[in-house]
């Protein structure tokens, strides 16, 4: 592209597939699950590093390790929380759907 921008009908074509992609809810909720994922990975890695500093810090009896596996394991329920808390309405929602009126 020579740096001109959009003529008037790309540009309405732009507007007109902008808004079909914001009415999409197949495709938000695909993107939102693509975060929840990404959050999710960083728990199991929070979990895995809090386990080994935990089992270092149990074999060689140091406070450094002990105070870095409790920090670890702050981070792991900070960045697990979320998606369980979210997960479990999820799955509430699924399990006892709510009585129509």
């Amino acid at each position: 592209m020579d740096g001109a921008g959009l003529s008037d009908r790309e540009q309405r074509a732009l507007s007109a597939i902008e808004a079909e992609l914001k009415g999409d809810r197949g495709l938000d909720r695909m993107m939102r699950s693509g975060r929840r994922r990404r959050r999710a990975a960083w728990a199991g890695v929070w979990a895995a590093v809090t386990t080994a500093l935990f089992v270092a810090a149990s074999v060689t009896v140091s406070e450094a390790l002990l105070w870095s596996c409790s920090a670890a394991w702050v981070l792991t329920v900070v960045t697990a929380l979320p998606p369980a808390v979210e997960w479990a309405h999820h799955r509430r929602r699924r399990v006892r759907p709510r009585a129509e009126a």
